[in-house]
């Protein structure tokens, strides 16, 4: 495991799934960490398995969909640590989120609202997340950043246009950010996560009609737990990936290949 004593992690949508196992494992590495979630609530629960375990963090109620809300979280990390070493922007959400278990509908059919959300949480919350944690990470002397892509910054799928533009355009700004910062010190990477098996994913990966299908395509042979994820999260943020920057990383078992 990765020694990270004494440095300032940022986790994003860290209430669940890949969010709180990175959190997690970020605190077992040693470091300070900031759990922000749109839920007080679930970013409170990760916060007490930190504590817990012997850990250290505090949490924060975040919507990354607010440019005002990002900057204010940042400033709190200011505030309390001065510093801020690592960030894993990964706050995110898919039409089936929003549509709550009803069929994805094509894309000419698919509602405004849904469209702009998605959008506005996946890929303008990078983005505001992206030019809130740079100036104090500059300030810190360089850092390292981890987006949360998708196997669809790669590929797509049918009925999944929101999700699919912005996980793209997740793997855009990751490369972007690389080129245009490493020279400061800090690098910029993404995972693209495949299908992992998360308390909100679970009702519908597991279904009938969906279960064996998604299933066939990995040569591992299983999904993926959120500490499959974290892992892949920490060793971009670790010196064991020192000379990586740019990389929109698969951490998928297999199912690109």
């Amino acid at each position: 495991m990765a020694d990270l004593s004494g440095r300032v992690a940022l986790v994003t949508g860290a209430g669940s799934g890949i969010g709180r196992a990175t959190a997690e494992l970020f605190a077992a590495s040693g470091a300070h960490v900031v759990i922000a979630d749109t839920s007080a609530d679930n970013a409170e629960g990760t916060l007490k398995s930190i504590r817990d375990a012997g850990g250290d963090g505090r949490a924060v109620s975040v919507d990354v969909a607010d440019a005002d809300q990002c900057m204010s979280m940042v400033e709190q990390i200011r505030s309390a640590f001065g510093r801020l070493d690592f960030a894993f922007n990964n706050a995110g959400i898919t039409e089936v989120t929003l549509l709550r278990g009803e069929p994805l509908p094509e894309t000419h059919l698919l509602p405004l609202e849904i469209w702009r959300r998605v959008l506005a949480v996946d890929l303008d919350g990078v983005f505001h997340c992206l030019r809130a944690e740079l100036p104090l990470m500059i300030a810190s002397g360089g850092g390292a950043i981890v987006n949360t892509a998708s196997l669809q910054a790669h590929i797509s799928y049918p009925r999944t246009a929101a999700y699919t533009a912005a996980k793209h355009g997740v793997a855009g700004i990751t490369k972007t950010i690389a080129k245009e910062y490493g020279h400061l010190g800090i690098r910029c990477n993404a995972v693209s996560p495949g299908v992992v098996d998360t308390p909100l994913t679970r009702d519908v990966i597991y279904r009938p009609e969906y279960r064996d299908s998604l299933l066939a395509p990995i040569p591992l042979g299983r999904f993926a737990d959120g500490q499959d994820i974290a892992r892949a999260v920490i060793w971009l943020c670790s010196e064991g990936s020192a000379y990586i920057n740019g990389a929109v990383l698969p951490v998928d078992g297999g199912y690109l290949a």
